[in-house]
């Protein structure tokens, strides 16, 4: 899904105050706890840093392949 900043700082506003029910356009998001919130606006600005970004993801990732035994 794409986001928006402006609906980030809604959720940013909503988290502040404690409200745990916000309007995203026509429909309204409740979340079960401020927790979910929290995890909620960390998934939109991940996903706002990764479009800006050219779509990239960040970070680095080391991966080892190896047969299980060694000779």
């Amino acid at each position: 899904m794409s986001y928006t900043q402006q609906q980030l700082t809604e959720l940013k506003a909503a988290y502040s105050s404690g409200v745990l029910k916000v309007r995203n356009g026509d429909d309204w998001l409740e979340y079960n706890s401020l927790r979910d919130m929290r995890l909620a606006i960390e998934d939109i600005e991940t996903e706002l840093a990764n479009q800006a970004a050219g779509g990239k993801p960040r970070g680095t990732r080391l991966v080892t392949v190896s047969k299980g035994y060694y000779r």
